[in-house]
């Protein structure tokens, strides 16, 4: 019994001692979070000419902010441990009076895993969507959907109004003036600014499909026409006229077994009308 009475009174006086201590250092022995100091407002120029803007950390771009490429595109959206993470968006905006273009999408590690292109007129492409924009049945630019397809003389030649006047040799690839010369694409204000080098596939497809300055006539286009199919439903022939009416019937070879031929009957003298045939020749009497 009183070694039980000794070990309860032990108990007691270390949970007393125990409480006293946390009360002097409560202060101290306050919990604190273990998630690393983050700044929410920073700015650094890179070596690269690339800029950014927004949270800061021991590993660098996190949190939200805006990269900057040297090329002019921008970068909005989450960022963590220095890499894209998160949901963001590419800015395409080097003049926004000519040209605009927002790729949308989710990034894992700096790994784009989903995207969708918008346009600046609200178009909007995505890979797991078919295209349907300026394509059959319905090739009208966004214009004439606002104001309607214009007759002939006056139609839009691109969906951008005024059109842009290109200069001889040149191809409009919508955001610049491509050249097959020295294959790159330009500003449409200045010949001597470069936009881009597009690739090689690129390149193939703006000479095939993009308008250019000089015009030839452009002739059929098979690939345009439309198959038109007969309906399922097939009407009965009409019956031929009164006039020339007559029942076909086919001879079978039982019609031919107690037929019997003419010897004579293809002797012309035979077929001839009796007020046409020869008279019989005459007999005469031989001379003395």
């Amino acid at each position: 019994m009183g070694t039980s009475k000794n070990q309860d009174r032990r108990g007691s006086q270390w949970l007393e001692l125990m409480h006293n201590f946390s009360e002097k250092h409560k202060e101290v022995c306050r919990a604190s979070s273990i998630d690393p100091p983050v700044t929410k407002s920073y700015t650094k120029q890179f070596k690269t000419n690339s800029r950014y803007e927004g949270g800061w950390g021991p590993f660098g771009m996190t949190g939200y902010g805006e990269y900057t490429f040297p090329n002019g595109v921008v970068y909005k959206g989450q960022f963590e441990q220095g890499m894209f993470h998160g949901t963001g968006e590419l800015v395409y905006e080097t003049d926004p009076t000519e040209y605009r273009a927002v790729i949308r999408g989710k990034w894992e590690n700096g790994i784009m895993t989903s995207r969708a292109l918008h346009f600046s007129d609200t178009l909007e492409y995505s890979e797991n969507s078919k295209w349907t924009y300026c394509n059959q049945p319905d090739r009208r630019f966004d214009i004439e959907y606002v104001k309607g397809v214009q007759p002939a003389g006056n139609s839009y030649m691109t969906a951008r109004q005024p059109s842009i006047e290109i200069p001889s040799g040149y191809y409009d690839t919508g955001d610049g003036l491509y050249n097959p010369k020295t294959k790159v694409i330009y500003s449409y204000k200045d010949l001597c600014t470069i936009r881009r080098a597009p690739s090689l596939r690129e390149q193939r497809w703006i000479v095939e499909n993009c308008r250019v300055a000089d015009v030839k006539p452009l002739g059929p286009r098979p690939d345009l026409y439309e198959t038109y199919e007969q309906p399922s439903l097939l009407l009965a022939q009409p019956p031929p006229p009164p006039a020339t009416s007559f029942t076909s019937r086919t001879i079978s070879q039982f019609d031919m077994e107690h037929h019997k031929a003419l010897r004579d009957f293809y002797d012309p003298s035979k077929l001839m009308s009796p007020s046409i045939q020869r008279p019989p020749p005459r007999k005469f009497r031989p001379a003395n």
